[in-house]
C-alpha cells in the first residue's frame, strides 16, 4: 500500500491485493471417458476416434463417404459381436459401421461419451471400454481445483472542504481458475477433466477486468454560513438552507462467459466450449437485432462461426474466453436538512433518491451457442 496526500484535501492511495487459492473443494466426474488401449493393436481411444472424426469431416467437404478403419474400432466392434462387422452388417469394416450409421453425428461432433454409450447400448462394444458400464457419470467431492487472484487498486480521496468530499476507486484486476463456484464448499463446481487440471483453467466466471466505484457529496452553498444568504434570517435559512446532494456511481467490465457446443468429448457431466481455430478478432462483441429480429452476440455472426469449431475427441474447448457486457449503476439523491426551532443542534433531515441502472445490452444469455 502507497499513499499520497495532494493539495487542497487529496489523497491518493495505490494498492496491490493478491490471493491464491490452493487444494479447494471441487466436484470431479470418476466415470468420465478413459483413454483406453486396445490390447491388440495398441492403439487408443482418442486418437482413434480423433482420425475418424477428422475424415468425417473432411467429407462433408469433398463428398466422400468413405473412412479409414481404425484399429480400435475393429477390434473392440469385433470382441462385442464376436465376428466381422462385414458377416454381421455387410459393412466393409467396422469403422465404416459408425460412418454408416446414426452414431455419425455423434463422431462427427467428436462427442466420445454419447457415442461410447451408444455402442454399448447397441451391443457392438463391451463394457468398459472406455467408459463405465455400470454407470455414465460418477461425480465425488475433491480438491482439486485452484485458483489465482492479481489487482491494482487506485482510490483517489477527496477530505470535506468547500462544502464537498468523494471518493473514487478504480481496480484493475484478473481472476485465473479451473472451475468457479461462489464460495469454497462441497457443492463447488466441476473440475471439467480429473486427468489434466489446467485444461480447463482461464477467467474465473466473475471476472470483470475493470471496475469503477464513486461516491460524493455536495452541501449546495446556500444558507446561514454559506456563499449565497449567509446572514439569511431563520425563515429564509429554513428554505434556502440544508440542501445536499449526494451520488453513488458503480460500473464494470464485463464477466468472463463460455460457448456452449452441445458435445461431451470428456464425460457427460460437461458440455464443452468451442475451440478457438481462427482469429481470436472474429470474436469481436456487438450485441445487436439482426434483419430478422434475432439477438446477436457477435459484430460479424458469420466470422465469429467460422473461427469456432467442435472439439475432437477428447478435447475441451477454450472456457470463458468472451466477455458479457458492460454493467452501469448510477444512483442519486437529494435531501433537505430542517432546522428545529429550539436548537440549529437538532435537525430534521428528507431525502429524495433516485436509482438508475443501465445494462449496456438487451437481456442476452450468458451462454452462447455454437451452431453444428
Amino acid at each position: 500500500m502507497d499513499g499520497c496526500e495532494l493539495p487542497g484535501g487529496f489523497l491518493v492511495e495505490v494498492d496491490y491485493l493478491g490471493r491464491l487459492g490452493r487444494k479447494l473443494f471441487s466436484q470431479a466426474d470418476a466415470g468420465q471417458v478413459v483413454n483406453f488401449k486396445d490390447p491388440t493393436s495398441g492403439q487408443f481411444l482418442f486418437p482413434a476416434f480423433t482420425s475418424l472424426t477428422k475424415e468425417l469431416r473432411g467429407n462433408q467437404v469433398s463428398g466422400n463417404t468413405t473412412v479409414t478403419p481404425q484399429p480400435w474400432f475393429e477390434n473392440q466392434i469385433q470382441a462385442a459381436i464376436g465376428t466381422d462387422c462385414t458377416t454381421a452388417f455387410g459393412e466393409p469394416n467396422c469403422t465404416q459401421l459408425i460412418a454408416d450409421s446414426s452414431l455419425k453425428n455423434l463422431a462427427l461432433k467428436g462427442d466420445v461419451s454419447d457415442t461410447l454409450q451408444a455402442m454399448n447400448f447397441f451391443g457392438i462394444l463391451l463394457n468398459n471400454a472406455g467408459l463405465p458400464g455400470q454407470f455414465s457419470t460418477n461425480a465425488y467431492i475433491t480438491n482439486l481445483s485452484s485458483s489465482n487472484y492479481n489487482s491494482m487498486l487506485v482510490t483517489l480521496r477527496k477530505n470535506l472542504s468547500r462544502n464537498l468530499q468523494f471518493d473514487f476507486n478504480y481496480t484493475y484486476s484478473h481472476s485465473i481458475d479451473n472451475e468457479s463456484s461462489i464460495a469454497n464448499t462441497v457443492t463447488g463446481g466441476l473440475v471439467c477433466d480429473v486427468t489434466d487440471l489446467r485444461v480447463c483453467r482461464g477467467n474465473s466466471d466473475f471476472d470483470a477486468t475493470h471496475i469503477f466505484n464513486a461516491n460524493g457529496v455536495y452541501d449546495l452553498p446556500f444558507g446561514r454560513g454559506q456563499w449565497l444568504g449567509s446572514s439569511s434570517p431563520g425563515w429564509v435559512n429554513q428554505i434556502i438552507g440544508g440542501w445536499q446532494l449526494g451520488a453513488i456511481f458503480s460500473a464494470h467490465s464485463g464477466f468472463a462467459f463460455s460457448t456452449t457446443t452441445g458435445t461431451f468429448p470428456v464425460g457427460f457431466v460437461f458440455d464443452s466450449p468451442a475451440v478457438l481455430t481462427g482469429n481470436a478478432s472474429a470474436l469481436s462483441r456487438h450485441i445487436h437485432t439482426d434483419t430478422d429480429g434475432t439477438i446477436q452476440y457477435f459484430a460479424d455472426q458469420t466470422a465469429a462461426t467460422g473461427a469456432l469449431s467442435n472439439p475432437l475427441p477428447g478435447q475441451i474447448g477454450n472456457r470463458n474466453n468472451l466477455r458479457g457486457p458492460q454493467f452501469v449503476n448510477f444512483d442519486m439523491s437529494l435531501g433537505k436538512r430542517f432546522y428545529m426551532p429550539w436548537s440549529e443542534k437538532h435537525t430534521l433531515q428528507f431525502r429524495w433518491r433516485n436509482y438508475d441502472r443501465i445494462n449496456q445490452s438487451v437481456k442476452l444469455h450468458q451462454r452462447t451457442r455454437l451452431g453444428n
